[in-house]
This record gives structure tokens, sequence and C-alpha cells, in this order.
């Protein structure tokens, strides 16, 4: 009998591909009794929850059209975002057949930002759709999304990696899936002696916006796993990937798998878990203890 497992995927963009690869491996040891998304990680998990494989999941990362999601045809009147979305959520109505949360077998909530009342809403109900178009409504990249008395953007705003929330739906072991880029505490003094140029690859003005929200998310992830404890934790965040590289699921996807194989391997040494919870205690001392409260309001 397979272990049972709460999955906690965290946000991304495009490194949050790996989700897939990793799913696929888990997917064999474990029985997921629960997915709690942010981001990206709502995408993939919804996706899981209402019902595709890893396998069909894969085919349709395989399949995106960047070109068609980001086409000069679909931007926001309102100037609130480059695109206005539209493209993005008919794509999760098709891609779920229009199913509703409350159908699933895989119990789901997706995380997303209400501006309007300045805190995180938990999806639990409704389309998802809807919850997956909220929790990855990038500021900038998109338009808001208005739904009801609520204007959504982007679940990574406050969790990035949702382990908050990860009493939320069951008892089982939690597994933590973190793609966002390393995180770091050193620092170094500015060099002006050096006259070496940095090489780096020539980036678009979203993309350096971007990659610094990502790094910043990458902090509040690391405060999470340190705070919360999950039982197993998966770093996929692929080295130099790059956000907006959905053309590359394969890479993804293998790096995702990867770093599954490699992870659940390591947790079998009994020295393993102390250590890596020492390492992101570590990282995160200097920070105060949190209390996060989930409010009901049905």
């Amino acid at each position: 009998m397979k272990e049972k497992a709460t999955l906690i995927l965290g946000g991304g963009s495009a490194l949050g591909l790996a989700h897939i690869g990793v799913l696929s491996i888990l997917e064999e040891e474990f029985e997921i009794t629960g997915i709690i998304g942010s981001s990206m990680g709502s995408i993939i998990g919804g996706l899981y929850s209402s019902g595709l494989s890893s396998a069909k999941i894969y085919e349709l990362a395989g399949s995106f059209n960047n070109a068609k999601l980001f086409s000069p045809f679909k931007l926001d009147k309102t100037i609130k975002g480059i695109f206005d979305g539209r493209s993005l959520l008919n794509l999760f109505l098709t891609w779920t057949e229009g199913k509703s949360i409350e159908e699933s077998e895989i119990p789901f909530i997706a995380c997303a930002y209400d501006l309007t009342s300045k805190s995180t809403v938990l999806f639990n109900k409704g389309l998802y759709a809807d919850a997956m178009r909220a929790s990855s409504s990038l500021p900038v990249l998109f338009a808001p999304y208005k739904l009801n008395q609520y204007i959504f953007v982007d679940g990574g705003i406050e969790h990035p990696l949702p382990m908050a929330f990860s009493s939320l739906l069951s008892e089982d072991k939690v597994i933590a899936v973190n793609v966002l880029p390393e995180a770091s505490r050193s620092a170094s003094f500015i060099n002006l002696e050096s006259e070496e140029e940095t090489k780096t690859k020539r980036l678009s003005r979203t993309e350096v916006i971007f990659n610094a929200v990502l790094q910043n998310q990458a902090y509040l992830a690391i405060r999470d796993i340190a705070m919360f404890s999950p039982d197993i934790v998966i770093e996929a965040g692929m080295p130099n990937g790059r956000p907006f590289a959905f053309h590359k699921a394969r890479e993804f996807y293998n790096f995702g798998r990867h770093q599954a194989m490699e992870t659940l391997a390591n947790y079998k040494e009994p020295r393993f878990m102390p250590t890596i919870r020492k390492h992101y205690r570590n990282l995160i001392q200097h920070l105060p203890n949190l209390n996060i409260p989930v409010k009901d309001n049905t």
C-alpha cells in the first residue's frame, strides 16, 4: 500500500513546469490525497486534481503556444497589465473541461492575493479555471482577475510556497516542491577596480522584473520551509532556468524527475532529515515567527 501525502506546489513561472516531472515520480511512490498550489503550482496541481495524469499535463505543456497566449491581439486595454489574461482563462476552462473543485477526488486549494482586502484568499470551491487564473495572475504581465468582490493577483505575492496552509487538507505526510531560484544569505562588497564585464544573456524588461521578483520569493519560500517543516522538500528550481522559457518543457520536466528521484533516495538516509532542517533554520534564523490565521468565509 502506498503512503499517503499532501503536496505543496510553489510558484515559479516556467520553472514550475518541473512540477510535472516531480509528479510523475511521486505518483509512483505515494497516494496523493491533497494538493495546495500557488501560481504555476496551482496550474499544475489544479490540472492533476481535476483528473489529468502527469503524462497528459506534460503533453499539454509540450504543445503550449507562447505566441498565441502572448499575442499583441490579447493586450489589456485597461493598462493594468500587458495582457488581459482571457486566453489563459479559456485554456484552463478547456483543459479542466469546466470542472469545479468540489467534483474532484483529490482535494485542492489554490492561493491567490486579493488587492481589495489586501490578503490571501484560498480557493477550495468553484471552477478550477477561476482558481488557476486568479492564482497565476502575475502582476505587470496579466491584468488582475476580477471575480465577484475580489481583485486577484498572483498567489506568490504572499505565499510563493504555501506551506502555511498544509494542515488544512489532511494529516498525511507533507511534501513541498520548491521551484524557485536558490536563495543565499551571502553578500559581498562592491569591487570598483575590476574592469571585467559580466557576460549575461539579453533580458527583456519583463524578465528583469520577474527575475527580481522570483529571487525575492525564493526567500519567502525558504522561510516557510523552515517554519512549517514539511516531511520532504524537493528543490526543483532549475539553475539558469528562465521564467518565460515555456518552450523548454522537456528540460524542466526531466530536471523535476531527476530532483524528485534523488531527493527521495536522500530522505531514506537516517541522518539526512535533521541535516536538511538545520540548513533551512540557519537560513532564516534572523526572521520572526509567524502565525497565519485562516478565516472561514463560507
